[in-house]
Parts: structure tokens; C-alpha cells; sequence
């Protein structure tokens, strides 16, 4: 009988034990695990996704090296790059996880055709703390696969015009060579029928929100006194705040033209974006005379059509082609107080 009791104690503290053992396994295993959900889509504005594309812009209004340039008269270049770091992420069985992961990016707007320095036009950069993640699948639904929610507490952006085009302007006496774009915000998204990893058909659906928490200065810029001539300029502090946003992807790798090699996309973006009010001057016979610009929200529009290929390995690294469409304010740094603003080209995505 003793026997058996002691027996039967070293079974239940050997279980004890391993389970303790499986669970701390669990937990350390998270650390840099990949996670696949509430990833950007290919629409959406200034994310991680790394992508080159040349096309079409309209023109930067005074912020040009040279006085015959016009509408649509030569492509641009678009650079950005950017990661999602994973940081950690835990699993409740196949129906629960949540996840933390460390966005950066950069975006760089060149005007490499231009004729006499191939000028940069514009680079912003963001960063900030790290994204809270999370997903909870449906197995036994065919309309709603999983609903996942993304939270970017706090996140920094800053840009910064050409130095060719601050010096051109500066030149000619501009009254207002360059503001310094520079803010924090918080954002807010919610997806249903996320990808999440998966290249099977699919439509998902992300409504999303953004709350600028910053001011520096007015709002979302603030000024250095060598870059205006304050007997000219006047500004007014910003009144706007939000920012919402509706994407909506559909995903192909089944049915006509796509398969498992050569994914089909549609991607889309609309959102309430804020056109700064900064003022727009014109010289009359040497007198510059100012044309002021309302802050509002503009809607905009952002679309890609097209196709990403992959290799037969799993996990393999992949490359997209697509169509790029957008009209709605300039969403390049200091020259988001311009509205009406199209942009039509190709775009090459890598590893999405």
C-alpha cells in the first residue's frame, strides 16, 4: 500500500512538472514568432510594405526646378521600404492569438528625370511603439473566417522637403521655403476575413481610425523663422484631428487568370485625410501675393490591380506588378495642403 501511494505521487508530480515544463515552452516559444494577421494591405497609404514604382504626378506647385514644367510631363519615381518586426506572439489552441510587432518605414518621391539634378522631392519616415495585435477565427462559419483588431498606441512621422527644392525657391524669395511636417498619433483597425497568411480567395474588409496626439506649434507642422518671411505669412493652427480610413482586398489563387503562382489582387483605399492649410503665393510684379489654403478632410482614393508571383517552395519569397491609381490630396509631406491630386503608374512589390 505504501508502495502505491508513493508511486502515485511521483506519477502526479512528474505530470505537474512536464506540464509546468510544456507551458513555460509555450511561452518562450512566442519570442519572434512570424505573425501573419492585421498586416497592411497593398493600398493602404505609407506603410511597411517595400515597393518601387514609377508614374505620373501632378505638379508640386512653386516647389519645381524649373518654370516649363507641366502636368504630367515626365514619370516619378516612388521608393518605400519598410519592415514589421515580430516581437512576440502567443496562442490560445487554432481559434485565439494576440501579437506585438515594430513597424518602420521610409518614402522617398524622386524626380529622377528631372534635367538638372535628378531631384529629390520629397522623404518621410515613420516609427514608433510597437503594434497590439490579435485575431479570433470562426471555424464553423463560412461568411466571417476571423475578425482581428490592431492597435498602434503611439507613432512618430516626419518630412522632409528636397534640399534642391528648398534652395530653388529660397532663390527666388519664396515667403514660405519649408514647413517641418512632424507629429505623433494613435491608431485603431479592425479587420474581418484578414488574410492572415493565407493566399486562398478571399475578401476582407478593414475599417480603421487615426487621432493625431501632438502639436508642434500648429498642429500638425510647426515653423523655423529662416524658413518664412513672417511680414507675409500668416498661419492658423490646425482644428483637425481624425483621420478614418475603409480598405476592402480581394485575393485570388483560384479561378480565372490565378493560381497559387501568380496570385490575383484588387486592392483598395478610401480615406478622410487632412489637407493642410498652408498658403500658396504667387508673384505680381514682384509683390508675392498670398492664396490661402483651407484645412479640411478630403477624401481620397487609393486602388492596385494586379498579380503577385511566388515560387513553388513554400515560403518563398515573392514579387507583385501592379496598377496604381490614386486621386485625392498630395500625400507627400509638406505638400499635403494640395488637393485635386492624381498619380496613375506601375509598381513592383516585393515579398508582400
Amino acid at each position: 500500500m505504501k508502495k502505491n501511494f508513493i508511486l502515485l505521487v511521483i506519477i502526479a508530480l512528474s505530470n505537474t512538472l512536464y506540464s509546468q515544463d510544456t507551458s513555460s515552452n509555450k511561452f518562450w516559444n512566442g519570442f519572434f514568432k512570424d505573425i501573419e494577421y492585421s498586416k497592411p494591405f497593398i493600398s493602404e497609404l505609407h506603410s511597411i510594405v517595400n515597393r518601387i514604382e514609377m508614374g505620373y504626378h501632378e505638379e508640386y506647385g512653386p516647389y519645381k526646378l524649373s518654370n516649363s514644367f507641366q502636368l504630367y510631363k515626365r514619370p516619378m519615381v516612388e521608393l518605400h521600404l519598410g519592415f514589421d518586426a515580430s516581437l512576440y506572439r502567443y496562442d490560445w489552441g487554432k481559434n485565439w492569438s494576440v501579437g506585438l510587432s515594430l513597424p518602420v518605414s521610409m518614402h522617398v518621391l524622386e524626380d529622377m528625370w528631372e534635367p538638372i539634378t535628378a531631384a529629390v522631392i520629397d522623404v518621410d519616415y515613420r516609427f514608433g511603439s510597437p503594434k497590439i495585435k490579435a485575431i479570433k477565427s470562426f471555424s464553423n462559419s463560412k461568411l466571417i473566417k476571423n475578425v482581428s483588431v490592431m492597435w498602434l498606441p503611439l507613432f512618430h512621422e516626419c518630412t522632409h522637403l528636397g534640399d534642391e527644392l528648398v534652395l530653388a525657391v529660397a532663390a527666388i524669395g519664396y515667403p514660405l521655403k519649408r514647413v517641418n511636417v512632424s507629429y505623433e498619433y494613435t491608431e485603431l483597425q479592425m479587420t474581418i476575413n484578414d488574410p492572415n497568411g493565407s493566399i486562398e480567395n478571399n475578401h476582407a474588409l478593414r475599417i480603421g481610425g487615426r487621432y493625431r496626439v501632438s502639436n508642434r506649434g500648429y498642429g500638425w507642422f510647426s515653423t523655423e523663422s529662416f524658413a518664412i518671411d513672417s511680414s507675409i505669412v500668416e498661419l492658423t493652427e490646425s482644428t483637425h484631428r481624425f483621420e478614418w480610413n475603409i480598405e476592402y482586398q480581394w485575393q485570388r489563387s483560384k479561378g480565372f487568370l490565378a493560381s497559387k503562382y501568380a496570385v490575383n489582387y484588387f486592392s483598395l483605399d478610401v480615406s478622410s485625410r487632412v489637407k493642410l492649410g498652408l498658403p500658396v503665393f504667387l508673384n505680381d510684379n514682384g509683390v508675392w501675393l498670398a492664396k490661402d489654403k483651407e484645412e479640411k478632410n478630403v477624401v481620397t482614393f487609393n486602388a492596385f490591380l494586379g498579380w503577385q508571383f511566388r515560387g513553388s517552395i513554400p515560403k518563398s519569397r515573392s514579387l507583385g506588378l501592379y496598377l496604381h491609381v490614386y486621386k485625392g490630396i498630395n500625400y507627400w509631406g509638406q505638400l499635403r495642403n494640395q488637393g485635386n491630386y492624381g498619380y496613375y503608374g506601375i509598381a513592383l512589390i516585393y515579398d508582400y
